[in-house]
């Protein structure tokens, strides 16, 4: 975009120096040349210079596309940004925490605390068997959160790609897909947002990250143009989590959709 921006800019500075000295040259030799010869001239210049209009034009149109593109990646940064702080002020201290040891205790007899506690009201049993995290995968968890928080979102992307892969049934598995889904959302990939968002409430449900995936998915589809899957999730995450954050966003989300 940008190298085509600099051949149009230079191929239109050709054309405005070019058109003048053009134009004196025929003026200096027109009275040695026929009729014809110095109408053909001055067709050509005319040419030339309806050409540069054009290239002008083309050229503006090229800098608001850019200057469009630029914002909108900018205000992505910024949305996620946003973000990660209110979340995590929220849930820092279950996912970078150890969990303690009557805790691992509690996991290895009850399914329901096989996942991080619930933010707010009560959450389902999870159908699958997670495992908490081992010193490796806590590791390795933290290390991929880490480059979010300093915005290198395509190392974060691998990170947690290659986290959710080799820790497949950990309590943190789920929060890693999220993230996921955060972080392909502020790349511009809706759709691999929206897998991501689904895999958490699909295979984990009952996970801490599902309300807030809900969420997720019910704004990503909105924005995609599914206004009825969009009302779907929204009004679900209002109905099983009423007194979460997400259910207060999602209610306010859902009275802008038209």
């Amino acid at each position: 975009m940008i190298n085509k921006n600099v051949k149009v800019r230079s191929f239109a500075l050709a054309l405005c120096f070019t058109a003048p000295f053009a134009m004196a040259e025929i003026q200096q030799v027109s009275g040695g040349l026929s009729t014809g010869a110095a109408a053909d001239l001055l067709f050509q210049v005319e040419t030339l210079q309806q050409e540069v209009q054009q290239l002008r034009g083309l050229l503006e149109e090229q800098g608001h596309e850019l200057k469009l593109m630029k914002e909108s990646q900018r205000n992505r940064y910024i949305d996620l940004d946003k973000r990660i702080s209110l979340l995590m002020s929220a849930s820092a201290a279950n996912e970078f925490n150890q969990p303690s040891p009557s805790a691992q205790s509690e996991q290895k007899t009850s399914p329901r605390n096989a996942v991080d506690a619930p933010m707010s009201a009560p959450i389902p049993f999870a159908p699958v068997n997670l495992q908490p995290p081992t010193v490796q995968s806590q590791q390795a968890y933290n290390n991929a959160y880490d480059l979010i928080r300093q915005r290198k979102f395509d190392d974060a992307e691998m990170a947690f790609s290659a986290f959710v892969k080799e820790y497949p049934s950990n309590t943190l598995t789920g929060n890693g897909f999220y993230w996921l889904g955060e972080i392909k959302l502020v790349q511009g990939k809706s759709q691999e947002a929206i897998e991501a968002f689904s895999t958490v409430t699909q295979k984990f449900p009952g996970h801490n990250k599902e309300q807030d995936a809900l969420y997720k998915l019910g704004t990503v589809s909105d924005q995609a143009g599914d206004t009825e899957k969009a009302r779907s999730y929204l009004q679900d995450v209002i109905k099983r989590f009423p007194n979460s954050k997400a259910a207060q966003l999602a209610a306010g989300y859902l009275s802008k959709i038209k």
